[in-house]
């Protein structure tokens, strides 16, 4: 997960595609783990990926 908020601060906006292919997992684990971090507040869930929410 700190690769998502590390690449969320430099990048607004994410995908799921870009994200599993960046990390090696799988994009049902980066579904999990963005739903994890929009839980804490990280990030919106948007169709296909995620908005940055850290200032």
């Amino acid at each position: 997960m700190l690769e998502i908020i590390s690449w969320l601060r430099t990048a607004e906006r994410v995908t799921v595609g870009e994200l599993a292919e960046r990390t090696g997992c799988s994009e049902m684990t980066i579904r999990r783990d963005l739903d994890q971090l929009a839980e804490q507040g990280v990030l919106r869930r948007v169709r296909g990926g995620a908005v940055s929410l850290l200032l």
